[in-house]
């Protein structure tokens, strides 16, 4: 008999499996088949013939494959093995899973060992040394403590026998102080939203805009009076022991009651979010009083509800004293002034600058537009009457003992006016703030009336006229050159919509009256005793940041600043 290694040929039984990741060796069989083979004498006769080899017997010898997801076996595996819990405000729990995946083996935790600095603290009911049996896992419950220093990195290792590597879970974020001493409403409160802009101006007054930020900056400015001794010794605490780093600051003018009692360890926080600014990723508090709140990370923004990421840790009653109020994040300068009212009460004036990048809704701003650019249609607020400044480039050249020469480098006068922009509810600072995010500061400019009767018509505008006859006031001879001065708003006093056209042509009569050509028919009736005729400028805000005065939680008013881009025009 003799004997020799054959070779096994492929099998369809022994492919891959279909879908599998090309990065993930699956099962396969190789090996060498041994056969024992007998030979036979050559016959010598002449009847049927013996075949030449015969097989014995077969003994297969093969190697062991993981199959598909093999790499999680065999190992100890904590869940997660980071986790960024971002900015701390009140105590956060969170779980963590390990998991002994051994499939044929024991394994025990000797050791929980916590190191670095952020104080987190961890739930053992289970005791130690402790057995995890082939395949068991248990969860653990880690808290963060709302008090403590500023950054947070810690590293929890859960030790087992054998030394077994990896079994730890880092932990990071940032600890953020709560400013929980609520305003002083009777000097109301200020709201402050900055953009920043840079603003190259040529030798003939053209303007090249750059944005150098991507998202407004939200401050606060408010009074806050504290008349007992606990409620001044507290706001001194914080001031004393935070004010170098950011504070969490209640946006106090989108306070909102909360609508549903909740018990601890809710992840819904019920109350009305419309035309507020909650948004996700976001912070959210629910406030009682200076030493009773619990602020939380916000994950989803519903319209009568707000969801959290961690559980809360109290129970809350709802009603018109608990309220549910949107947070950002804001630093106080390096001095700060308290009134000492008497031995047991404090005032201050405090104003919070908004830190960079901070989540906020992006209302959507729905402005008509003309010519492709919007056009700011709302009417100021009359109050307190209109302003405008006319500034112009001049250069003055005066000997003193011969002629004055004046050069105009850019040809036209910058006209400058205030907006009073009157905000009776939640909805119209929503109308604002579209409008404010869409300008993006000084950087993007608009169409504005300027509210004036600036031309007074000689007859009534018919819906087919394109020739308009308004009573002699030089428009001819000083507006007309100046392409600025050629786009005109036909604003009806019933408030029936307001029309945008251009002239074209303008020719004095010389009877008291001017001729204008439109370059199109407004398409309406404007009567000549119910229209008023402004001139539609184009503008841009003169400054990066607009404040909002709010009298209570309701109502608010702003004073845009305005400034004109005569050479802007289309």
């Amino acid at each position: 008999m003799a004997d020799f290694i054959g070779t096994a040929p492929p099998r369809p039984l022994l492919a891959d499996p279909p879908g599998r990741s090309s990065s993930i060796t699956a099962g396969s069989f190789a090996g060498g088949w041994p056969l024992s083979l007998m030979s036979l004498p050559r016959s010598t006769s002449r009847g049927t013939p013996q075949p030449a080899i015969a097989v014995v017997h077969r003994s297969p010898i093969g190697a062991k494959q993981e199959l598909f997801g093999g790499q999680l076996f065999e190992r100890v595996l904590v869940l997660p093995r980071v986790d960024a819990l971002g900015f701390v405000l009140t105590a956060t729990e969170f779980p963590v899973e390990v998991w002994n995946t051994s499939r044929n083996a024991a394994h025990t935790l000797e050791t929980i060992a916590i190191s670095g600095v952020g104080g987190v603290l961890v739930a053992n009911p289970y005791g130690l040394p402790l057995m995890f049996a082939a395949l068991g896992s248990r969860i653990y419950q880690l808290t963060m403590p709302g008090a403590g220093i500023p950054q947070i990195d810690q590293d929890v290792l859960f030790g087992f026998d054998g030394g077994i590597s990896g079994t730890d879970v880092s932990i990071l974020g940032s600890r953020i102080t709560v400013f929980s001493v609520a305003p002083e409403w009777g000097e109301g409160m200020t709201e402050k939203i900055s953009f920043l802009t840079d603003v190259l101006i040529a030798y003939t007054d053209n303007e090249q805009r750059r944005a150098l930020r991507r998202f407004a900056r939200r401050g606060l400015k408010f009074r806050s009076l504290a008349l007992t001794a606990r409620t001044a010794a507290g706001m001194e605490s914080l001031l004393w022991g935070w004010q170098n780093q950011p504070y969490g600051v209640p946006f106090w003018p989108d306070a909102t009651a909360l609508t549903e009692t909740i018990a601890a360890g809710s992840f819904v926080i019920p109350c009305d979010t419309t035309d507020r600014q909650f948004a996700i990723g976001g912070l959210v508090v629910v406030w009682v009083d200076e030493f009773t709140f619990e602020a939380l990370p916000i994950t989803e923004v519903n319209s009568g509800s707000v969801v959290v990421s961690s559980p809360t840790q109290f129970d809350w009653t709802a009603g018109l004293t608990t309220l549910v109020v949107p947070v950002f994040l804001c630093r106080l300068g390096s001095s700060q002034k308290i009134d000492r009212l008497f031995s047991g009460a404090d005032s201050i004036e405090l104003e919070f600058i908004g830190e960079a990048q901070q989540p906020a809704p992006t209302p959507a701003s729905s402005l008509t537009q003309y010519k492709a650019i919007d056009v700011l249609e709302l009417m100021p607020n009359w109050e307190n009457g209109l302003g405008r400044t006319y500034d112009r480039s001049l250069v003055t050249l005066d000997p003193k003992i011969g002629p004055i020469s004046v050069v105009d480098k850019g040809g036209s006068a910058i006209v400058g006016q205030e907006f009073p922009w009157f905000l009776e509810d939640h909805a119209a600072v929503t109308v604002l703030r579209a409008f404010l995010l869409a300008r993006f500061g000084r950087l993007n400019s608009f169409w504005i009336p300027t509210w004036d009767q600036d031309l007074v018509l000689a007859t009534d505008v018919g819906p087919t006229d394109v020739g308009i006859s308004i009573e002699s006031e030089f428009y001819t001879t000083f507006m007309f050159p100046t392409k600025a001065r050629r786009y005109l708003a036909f604003i009806p006093t019933d408030g029936s919509g307001n029309v945008y056209r251009e002239v074209t042509a303008a020719a004095d009569n010389g009877d008291g009256t001017e001729t204008l050509t439109l370059d199109s028919p407004t398409g309406k009736l404007f009567p000549m005793g119910s229209t008023m005729i402004s001139f539609l400028t184009l503008a841009r805000l003169a400054s990066d940041d607009t404040e909002l005065e709010w009298a209570n939680a309701d109502l608010a008013q702003a004073v845009l600043k305005m400034q004109e881009v005569p050479r802007e025009v289309p």
